[in-house]
């Protein structure tokens, strides 16, 4: 018992100080704000870009030629949502994106409302249970004011929506739990692999519930929106294999797949820049080593999935696959970070939980502001200062040590349940759900 809560008060110690290093860095972002006219990085280096993901999006909401014109990689429930938003927060209705964005404070509000309100929400559920009050507050003020979450909220992006849905899949079974992994497979397309939860249990009855309700709620949302929606699936398609879709400032804003790094390897601009420094020969080399680390990174949990199965839990499975989501590659999005809020209480049950809890800690710390590069990209419009500044670039630390960390979480998942004892677990398995304190 004395060990237990020797434990507690060094994880309630740990959580203040990132409380603390992410007030102290939202207090700077404010700072640098006020006297620059616009946002630091990590977010995102179009300063007039603010909410856009979500006003982009809720223009074309209203516009037929989503995925003829624009080829949305969005399901369709993202659109009829979005209309949705737009009606209860009294938003701006049908125009330009930026002229949406004028006339719709009311539905940033909103968004911002939901942003507070989510991590709550996630709080309450099931799996933080054994959880004290302080320790709640705690996490919640570290969550909000986090790096990933304030880049989630700045770029305006509904995967602020996922990790309640995320929180429900895993403190539920059955019929709720297949409901919340469809509709996030309808919100998020890469969601799908969630599914492989239910093949790894041999649940083929669930699995085929899970995949109608799926289904069911692309083709009635389709239906309903647009006589073009199929196209979702050649647009997704031509998304996950483009080159060049993404600036290199933008690729690494909040990347969470060490894919960023060979990305912008193999842009013209940093083979020239290498070029000057090392043999151009050697650039392909580390592409190749880059991508075959993430690949072998990502083959060996599923083998490790599909072994070791009968000796986790449930909501153990759904972490694996979460953090070899976020994994995956540069079309995933550094946004899928803000999943690890929901996993806490799975990665504080593992044997490992200092290392895992540790990496977590490293994801949620600003090092955003230690500068590696920088670099003057001229005058632009901030949305922020709703004014024409000059805006200077910076490329920090935490670009480079989250993807890295990131696969670091994957190996160490991998090991932890590669070294499970089948003996070990059957406790574990029955008490599966009851992820808070272990006495």
């Amino acid at each position: 018992m004395d060990a237990s809560n020797h434990w507690w008060r060094q994880w309630q110690a740990h959580l203040t100080v990132v409380l603390v290093a992410n007030v102290l860095a939202f207090l700077y972002y404010i700072h640098f704000s006020m006297l620059n006219g616009y946002l630091p990085s990590p977010f995102f280096y179009d300063k007039s870009d603010t909410f856009m993901d979500l006003f982009n999006a809720l223009h074309w909401a209203y516009d037929d030629r989503r995925y003829t014109d624009w080829s949305s990689v969005y399901p369709p429930l993202n659109f009829i949502f979005l209309r949705f938003l737009d009606f209860v927060f009294a938003g701006a209705g049908y125009g330009a994106p930026e002229f949406m964005r004028e006339q719709s404070s009311s539905l940033i509000g909103g968004l911002c409302l939901m942003y507070l309100t989510i991590p709550a929400l996630v709080l309450k559920t099931n799996l933080w249970l054994g959880f004290s009050k302080i320790e709640k507050i705690l996490l919640y003020f570290a969550i909000i004011l986090s790096p990933p979450m304030l880049f989630a909220l700045e770029r305006g992006n509904m995967i602020l929506l996922a990790p309640i849905l995320l929180a429900i899949a895993l403190s539920n079974t059955g019929v709720r739990r297949g409901a919340s992994i469809a509709i996030l497979i309808n919100l998020k397309a890469y969601l799908a692999l969630l599914l492989i939860y239910y093949v790894a249990r041999r649940n083929w009855k669930d699995l085929a519930i899970c995949v109608v309700m799926s289904g069911s709620i692309f083709l009635i949302s389709g239906f309903i929106l647009d006589k073009h929606f199929f196209l979702f699936f050649p647009n997704l398609l031509n998304f996950s294999h483009g080159d060049g879709m993404f600036s290199l400032r933008e690729m690494m804003a909040m990347p969470s797949s060490i894919s960023a790094f060979s990305y912008v390897l193999k842009s013209p601009a940093a083979v020239a820049l290498a070029s000057e420094q090392v043999n151009p020969t050697v650039i392909p080399i580390v592409v190749s080593i880059i991508e075959i680390s993430k690949w072998v990174s990502l083959a060996i949990p599923l083998v490790v999935l599909f072994i070791k199965a009968p000796v986790m839990r449930d909501a153990e499975i759904f972490a694996l696959l979460v953090v070899l989501i976020s994994n995956m590659g540069v079309w995933v999005g550094g946004y899928t970070l803000i999943f690890y809020i929901v996993l806490i209480p799975v990665f504080i049950s593992l044997h490992g939980r200092w290392l895992s809890i540790g990496i977590l800690i490293l994801l949620a710390l600003p090092f955003d502001l230690v500068p590696l590069m920088q670099e003057s990209i001229g005058i632009q419009y901030s949305y922020f200062s709703d004014s024409y500044t000059s805006v200077n670039w910076t490329l920090g630390l935490g670009s480079v040590i989250r993807p890295i960390v990131n696969l670091l979480l994957l190996w160490l998942l991998s090991c932890e349940f590669i070294a499970r004892k089948p003996t070990a677990t059957i406790k574990n398995i029955a008490h599966k759900g009851k992820l808070g304190r272990t006495e």
